[in-house]
């Protein structure tokens, strides 16, 4: 029996980094028999992922394909069209799986953007007959359509990462999940060489992605919001403000580089002595973590960014923009004032959440430490699932 991620993609988002590694791990499988489907290899062995699983490279269609299949999707918009445009990049990976193995889907949030690959790999498979996990999910009923719900049916084991999502899926009446903590959580910090301004102790972290902020500018209203917090820091108290990028994917279509938004709001305070961007090129996540670890308080819009500042126990404020943000800050007991939608707030909320987290701050670190250690326990207890799944194959 082998184990395959096809939605693994790379650690260039630090994020898919982490629910390989700690995935892998869960699994307690060798490295030689968990593949995960990789866009950047050399990136991937960089950061030692190949340790945990088996890196299967990824297709890419020629410059010349890819004009047909747009013509031919423009022309010729079915569903058998959309399933192999889909499908097509992964079938040197799909031909591998047989009914002996289980394919688990990683990407906790790939339920939460617009129908995909997940989808159409996920049905396929299915009618093969072949096991598959929706694995470390979160989903919420503003995300739905009709093919995201007809997939749901055809998994053979969802695991959600949170209670909101758990919720949503009994009211659709799946009975085939779970729910259990993030996978990334039972990660440890890996110490390494830090920058001098991190012996401060008055330190700041700060994750800016573009999704919170409307694109990779400053100028729409949240990325205002997020100058006013900044300005209001400079301005009212000691502190120093690390930038902490955490994805660096920047290719094709796909523009979802941290370093963009930090270079950004580092040019606007190129003056202050006191914002400072961490270089993560050559971090792995759990280095990132270790990093995280040493600031007094973090804001963050990765997930897994803030689920490296929950694991370490140090307060945070989370940049939310979908379900996961508020499922998993509510399963740790953390208030809702710790929660910002990005998509909907009021002017100041950053810095109304800011001096509660201050305000609150020894409470929220010793809530973390005294929930943590049993929190990061419990993902454990997927082995008990993946056996029944395996009794079954059996």
């Amino acid at each position: 029996m082998k184990y395959y991620f096809p939605i693994h993609l790379d650690g260039g988002n630090r994020g898919c980094e982490a629910i390989a590694k700690s995935s892998a791990i869960l699994l307690n499988e060798k490295a030689d028999d968990v593949f995960g489907y990789c866009r950047d290899i050399e990136l991937d062995v960089r950061l030692s992922v190949d340790r945990f699983l088996t890196l299967v490279p990824y297709t890419k269609s020629s410059c010349f394909f890819d004009f047909c299949l747009a013509v031919i999707n423009k022309i010729c918009q079915t569903k058998k069209t959309k399933e192999w445009r889909w499908l097509y990049p992964y079938r040197h990976l799909l031909q591998r799986i047989t009914k002996d193995d289980i394919v688990i889907f990683t990407g906790g949030d790939m339920m939460c953007y617009d129908d995909n690959e997940l989808i159409y790999i996920n049905n396929w498979l299915h009618r093969k007959g072949i096991t598959t996990i929706l694995w470390g999910c979160s989903m919420g009923v503003e995300n739905a359509s009709a093919e995201k719900l007809k997939t749901l049916c055809n998994f053979s084991y969802i695991y959600a990462r949170e209670s909101l999502t758990y919720t949503y899926f009994q009211s659709l009446q799946l009975k085939h999940c779970c729910m259990l903590p993030d996978p990334a959580f039972i990660l440890p910090a890996e110490e390494c060489d830090l920058p001098a301004y991190f012996a401060e102790g008055n330190l700041i972290g700060l994750n800016i992605s573009n999704f919170v902020m409307g694109g990779i500018s400053l100028q729409h209203p949240f990325g205002q919001e997020v100058l006013r917090f900044i300005t209001h820091i400079m301005e009212k108290t000691n502190f120093h403000i690390v930038l902490i990028p955490h994805v660096t994917w920047d290719y094709g279509d796909v523009h979802q580089d941290d370093r963009q938004m930090a270079q950004l709001i580092s040019q606007h305070y190129e003056h202050s002595e006191r914002l400072h961007v961490l270089d993560i090129n050559n971090l792995n996540y759990c280095q990132i973590r270790y990093a995280i670890s040493h600031c007094r308080v973090f804001i963050g819009a990765r997930t897994h960014a803030v689920i490296s500042a929950y694991s370490m126990c140090v307060p945070a404020i989370a940049l939310g923009y979908s379900i996961k943000s508020r499922g998993i800050a509510r399963d740790l007991g953390l208030d809702e004032r710790l929660v910002i939608n990005s998509k909907n707030f009021v002017k100041g909320d950053m810095i109304s959440s800011f001096d509660y987290l201050m305000h609150h701050e020894d409470n929220i670190r010793q809530h973390l430490t005294k929930v943590m250690p049993e929190y990061k326990e419990r993902p454990y207890q997927i082995r008990t699932y993946l056996k029944t799944l395996k009794d079954c194959k059996i």
